[in-house]
């Protein structure tokens, strides 16, 4: 029997190694990021670049990037990106399954959620290098917007892997959190510190739950019960004295 696990074992994290690659690649680089960054944050400031880019930005700024930067700030709001959210999960809830609309509604409202957290622990002012087109007032570190979008683009980009519209979401999705994210630079509310750490937030926290989420991760989990239940000594209860009978 015991043979026959670790045969299971081997050949489920073989036929899974996809699982383990995502874990990688999705889960563990994108936190490798973030925490550096953040590390960079609470000891220094922020990148030596910081300012030097977002000087970059406005200085070769246009009207025609000044309405496209105000459009896509506008559509990274956390209002619409939380009205689109929820529709979303409840369109999920009606029409696909009920884990699929857990695992999107934690992974944008999860995403939010983190995004405040990190914002009272570091408290980093904004940039104040210009007077900007849309002011924000809230802390900087991370930007909420680029993590909103974030989130939105790569949940939606894992729900639809398997269908045949996969190449448009995972084309359309980036585009449109690197897009928030540039605007909220270019607009001067954001060093580029934030952005980045936005949207390797987002990514990693959404690849953690895709992975716990998944059946691969259960079978995993499955597999690694059983493991423990064969280590438990079992524990055998003393037989019964016998009656004592008078004669």
């Amino acid at each position: 029997m015991l043979v026959s696990f670790w045969q299971r074992l081997r050949y489920t994290l073989r036929v899974h190694k996809m699982l383990l690659l995502a874990l990688l690649a999705g889960l563990v680089l994108p936190w490798v990021v973030f925490v550096n960054v953040a590390e960079d944050i609470w000891e220094s400031g922020g990148f030596i670049g910081d300012k030097r880019i977002l000087e970059f930005l406005h200085a070769h700024a246009t009207p025609g990037l000044d309405k496209l930067a105000l459009a896509l700030t506008a559509a990274g709001d956390p209002l619409p990106m939380g009205v689109l959210a929820v529709l979303l999960a409840l369109g999920l809830a009606a029409w696909g399954t009920r884990q699929q609309a857990w695992f999107f509604g934690l992974s944008v409202g999860g995403a939010m959620l983190l995004n405040l957290l990190v914002k009272v622990v570091f408290a980093r002012p904004r940039p104040a290098l210009w007077l900007s087109l849309k002011p924000a007032f809230y802390y900087s570190f991370p930007s909420g917007h680029a993590m909103g979008a974030a989130a939105v683009a790569t949940a939606l980009g894992f729900l639809l892997w398997r269908h045949q519209g996969r190449w448009l979401a995972w084309g359309l999705g980036p585009l449109f959190a690197l897009g928030v994210g540039w605007s909220r630079m270019y607009l001067g509310v954001h060093y580029p510190s934030d952005v980045l750490a936005g949207w390797t937030g987002s990514v990693g926290w959404v690849a953690g739950l895709h992975v716990l989420f998944s059946p691969e991760f259960h079978q995993l989990r499955q597999l690694w019960r059983e493991a423990l239940h064969r280590r438990l000594p079992t524990v055998v209860a003393p037989p019964h004295a016998p009656a004592h009978t008078p004669a």
